[in-house]
């Protein structure tokens, strides 16, 4: 009997008090709000870089009155669900291409060197290489060393693996039948097919989630254009797969100038669709100018000589970046 008079000593207090708060008119409290210092950070703080999908008015932005004109945003798109693991070669390249984010394949690409025979040497998910231990002999040292990369689709990966033995304190790429690359490439193809995906993702390999190596931009003359982090052979080698998956037709090439020379269509919508939208049929040729910027840049433009055809010179840009792998 005195436990619950206790109980009720308690409670009541406690519901007047939040009744009283509830009913009293706080509508003025943000006047009597003080300003706090401002947040020190320690100098050598270093933060993961952040993409500025919507761009604050700059200098060199269009100003009218007390409005301004922006870029519109990189283009954001799915890269798919079906989980496609493929093999690319360009040269003597190779890369094994999974739609999954590299924090996700991090975790499976340690995994694999575990399972594989290789004793792991280095494992830094910070830039994405792992490092086999010696594989040579007593008298020339050889190791293989693997890159995670973000891909050129969204919420893609790519896997590289590079062959290398010591010569003279120099690491080298090994020449000819003794380099394992290809023979590792297929095993990591093959472990990323049979492997099911545990969903899960490498928190400390967050940071290999930014490099993404294809974007939609729009500049702030308002030409738009695809920028690649690409060197120009397997820029080219992108573009020319994109127009294939995109069936895009290309009349006519020339890979010394990076020309492409392209029909592209946009057919009328046909019945209920067409009353819907208003969309008109359209049949033009463009140019496609792949164009080096330096040894690791390329950007990718479109131009045409007929007037009307310049409204679906970004469609055709979107067209091309979302078919980039």
């Amino acid at each position: 009997m005195y436990m619950n008079k206790f109980i009720y000593l308690l409670i009541v207090p406690l519901f007047l008090s939040s009744c009283s708060y509830l009913l009293t008119d706080h509508k003025n409290d943000y006047l009597r709000e003080k300003q706090e210092k401002s947040l020190d950070l320690p100098e050598n703080l270093t933060t993961r870089p952040i993409i500025d999908y919507y761009p604050i008015n700059s200098s060199n932005t269009e100003t009218i009155g007390n409005e301004y004109n922006i870029p519109m945003p990189q283009q954001v798109f799915s890269s798919g669900t079906s989980n496609e693991v493929r093999m690319h070669k360009l040269g003597e390249i190779r890369w094994v291409y999974v739609e999954t984010l590299p924090s996700s394949a991090w975790p499976m690409m340690n995994d694999f060197w575990i399972t594989s025979g290789y004793s792991l040497a280095k494992s830094d998910p910070t830039s994405g290489i792992i490092e086999s231990t010696n594989i040579g002999d007593s008298e020339i040292k050889s190791k293989l060393v693997m890159k995670v990369e973000h891909g050129i689709r969204q919420a893609s990966s790519e896997i590289f693996v590079t062959h290398l033995e010591e010569i003279e304190g120099q690491w080298i790429r090994v020449a000819g039948d003794d380099n394992l690359e290809e023979e590792t490439m297929r095993k990591v193809l093959d472990y990323f097919a049979t492997t099911p995906p545990s969903g899960g993702t490498s928190l400390v390999a967050l940071n290999l989630n930014y490099g993404q190596k294809a974007a939609l931009i729009q500049d702030d003359s308002q030409v738009s254009f695809i920028e690649l982090n690409l060197e120009y052979a397997r820029a080219w080698a992108a573009v020319d797969r994109a127009l294939k998956e995109a069936l895009i037709d290309v009349n006519d090439l020339d890979r010394d100038e990076g020309v492409f020379y392209v029909n592209f269509s946009r057919e009328e919508q046909k019945g209920f669709i067409r009353r819907i939208f208003s969309g008109d049929s359209f049949n033009g040729d463009f140019k496609i100018l792949v164009t080096e910027i330096d040894e690791k840049t390329c950007r990718v433009t479109i131009s045409s000589e007929v007037e009307e055809a310049k409204a679906y010179e970004r469609e055709l840009l979107s067209e091309i970046n979302q078919s980039l792998s």
